[in-house]
C-alpha cells in the first residue's frame, strides 16, 4: 500500500449516543504506545478528544473486517459497541485528549475468531525536535477523518482533506503545544489525525528532496469561528449537529502529537500490552 492508503486504515468512525438523548459522531485513531522491540510488546490504544465521548452512554466504533488471510474486506464493517467508561484522560486536564485501551477487546475478538483489519500508527511517526527544525512555516498537511459523520460507506473509508500549516509547526501557537491549520474543519472531524505526508518529493530548506515523508503532526480538536452576531470566538468542533449560528472560517487547531507520548507514563506496569 501507499502511505496515503495505509493511514486510512488507522482511523475509526465513532458514533455516540449521549445521556441527554442526542447523537453525534467523531473520529478516533489507533496507535501503539510503549513499544518494546525486545519483548515485542506494545499498548494499543484508541485516541480521540474528550469532548467527543464525554457523557456518551453508547459508543460505537466501526472497523474494517478482514478475511481468513488477514486482508481487508473494505466493503464489510465490524461495529464494536462500547458502553463502559474506561476512557483515560490526558494527565493535563486542559488537553482535550483521551484514550481507550484496546488489548483486552482485541484479544476477545481473536478468541471468537472475529477478524478485523487496521494499521496502527507508531510513535516513531511523531516528529522530534530535529524533525521540527527542518520544517518550514508552510507545510502541506492532510487530515483523515469523518466530517459530519461522512465516509465512503461502500468501501468503508474515511475522508481525506488537504490544507497547509497556518502557524509554524515548530512553534507553540498561542503559547500552547498546538498548531494552527488552514483547512476546512467541520463537526465530526474532532479527533482526526493530521499528517505531513509527502510522496515522491518534498520541499526542504535546501531545496527539493526526493522520496517520501510522513509525520503525525497532531490531533484536530477545534478552531476559531464567527457566531451569528459576527463575534470571533474559539470553540471545540461540535460532535452534535447544531443550527447555523456559528460560521467556521476554515481554520483548525491541532494538539501537537508529542502530547500523545505523555500517556505512556500512565501505562507503566499496565497489563494492556499485546
Amino acid at each position: 500500500m501507499s502511505l496515503s492508503e495505509m493511514i486510512t486504515y488507522s482511523t475509526v468512525l465513532i458514533r455516540c449516543e449521549y445521556s441527554n438523548g442526542t447523537v453525534g459522531s467523531g473520529t478516533g485513531f489507533i496507535i501503539n504506545l510503549c513499544s518494546n522491540k525486545e519483548n515485542q510488546t506494545c499498548v494499543p490504544v484508541l485516541i480521540t478528544n474528550n469532548h467527543v465521548v464525554a457523557n456518551s452512554v453508547k459508543t460505537v466504533f466501526e472497523f474494517c473486517k478482514a478475511d481468513e488471510n488477514g486482508k481487508p474486506i473494505d466493503t464489510q464493517i465490524f461495529s464494536f459497541i462500547y458502553q463502559g467508561n474506561a476512557w483515560i484522560h490526558h494527565p493535563t486536564p486542559s488537553v482535550d485528549l483521551c484514550c481507550l485501551l484496546l488489548a483486552e477487546a482485541l484479544n476477545e475478538l481473536q478468541k471468537k475468531n472475529t477478524k478485523i483489519f487496521y494499521i496502527p500508527l507508531k510513535t516513531n511517526l511523531i516528529p522530534n525536535n530535529q524533525n521540527l527544525d527542518e520544517l518550514s512555516a508552510m507545510e502541506d498537511v492532510v487530515m483523515v477523518g469523518y466530517p459530519i459523520g461522512l465516509s465512503d460507506t461502500y468501501n468503508h473509508k474515511p475522508i481525506i482533506r488537504r490544507g497547509i500549516t497556518a502557524s509554524h509547526p515548530k512553534k507553540d501557537y498561542q503559547g500552547k503545544k498546538e498548531t494552527l491549520l488552514d483547512m476546512a474543519c467541520y463537526p465530526g472531524s474532532s479527533g482526526s489525525p493530521v499528517f505531513i505526508l509527502n510522496q515522491g518529493a518534498y520541499t526542504t530548506r535546501e531545496g527539493i528532496a526526493m522520496g517520501s515523508r510522513v509525520y503525525l503532526l497532531g490531533v484536530l480538536y477545534g478552531g476559531p469561528e464567527f457566531n451569528a452576531k459576527g463575534v470571533l470566538q474559539f470553540a471545540n468542533l461540535p460532535n452534535v449537529p447544531v443550527p447555523v449560528t456559528r460560521i467556521p472560517i476554515n481554520l483548525g487547531v491541532i494538539i501537537k502529537a508529542e502530547r500523545i507520548l505523555e500517556f505512556e507514563n500512565l501505562f507503566e506496569g499496565v497489563n494492556g500490552g499485546k
